[in-house]
């Protein structure tokens, strides 16, 4: 290994380690916890969804006014409103880098603090540079070289992180740290995500099963999208779940394992646990 990576702990811990830590931190809180990120993702995924109510046009109709784009190739790409685009582009830095004070505020203090959801907007331009960078990265080498372009995805998972820790720091270096914690990190965060697919695929259910209903009946788009909203809430509520487990993986990289742990209701996290699979 380079010496300049020797720094960097590489986790050994099992995922399922790291969520039965992560139930334990959580137990009496949980809840309280979920539903700030129930909030931070209602606004990401509800308001777009609202305003292209009153802002249909999309990329498809953009490239048919204005390009000689072949109509059969048109049809064959997913139309994306374009006011969700722009939402999403403008506001991802924002909402990702909430995800991160919030969940570190939870882990190192053990307090649910909905303030730490609004911190990320003294921040805007960083954020925004942070997340348009990265995309642009990841895209150039996913539209060449796909695995290429996983990887470098993977190498990014820390970034917002590490500015939560650090806004001092350049985008530059924030990426860089970024990808040399991820080194011989990455398999181990595959697996832990992989973990997760049960309670996703629970929380997919309503969703689903709104899907079938709303396929074989005749209802307005208001209708439509309340009840899509009402279905996004569980898968809302995991992907908080997740966002504990990643946040417990960027710990165990800073500071070296869970015996290491200084934080609020850290016996949680470094008493030894013979249930646990090493």
């Amino acid at each position: 290994m380079p010496e300049k990576l020797k720094r960097y702990y590489i986790v050994k811990e099992h995922p399922i380690r790291i969520i039965n830590k992560c139930k334990a931190h959580s137990k009496g809180t949980l809840v309280s916890f979920l539903i700030g990120f129930c909030i931070l993702y209602a606004i990401a995924n509800w308001v777009p969804q609202i305003l292209a109510l009153y802002f249909p046009a999309t990329n498809i109709d953009l490239l048919t006014q204005y390009s000689d784009a072949d109509p059969v190739m048109l049809s064959r790409l997913p139309a994306t409103p374009l006011v969700v685009f722009f939402y999403l582009m403008l506001f991802n830095g924002v909402f990702k880098l909430s995800e991160c004070l919030y969940a570190l505020t939870y882990i190192r203090n053990r307090v649910v603090d909905y303030r730490a959801l609004g911190e990320s907007l003294n921040y805007y331009l960083k954020a925004f540079g942070l997340f348009l960078v990265q995309t642009l990265v990841v895209s150039f080498w996913t539209m060449f070289f796909v695995v290429p372009g996983i990887l470098a995805a993977l190498n990014f998972t820390q970034s917002f992180y590490i500015f939560a820790d650090d806004p001092d720091k350049s985008i530059t270096q924030i990426l860089t740290e970024s990808k040399m914690m991820m080194y011989g990190n990455r398999m181990n965060y595959v697996r832990l995500i992989i973990c997760y697919i049960p309670y996703i695929m629970i929380a997919y259910i309503p969703a689903f099963l709104f899907a079938n209903i709303l396929a074989s009946a005749t209802v307005n788009k208001v209708v439509i999208l309340l009840i899509s909203m009402a279905a996004d809430i569980p898968m809302f509520a995991v992907y908080g779940y997740i966002c504990l487990g990643r946040t417990v993986f960027y710990e165990l990289m800073l500071n070296k394992g869970f015996a290491d742990f200084r934080y609020a209701g850290q016996e949680v996290f470094r008493e030894l646990e013979t249930a646990d699979p090493q």
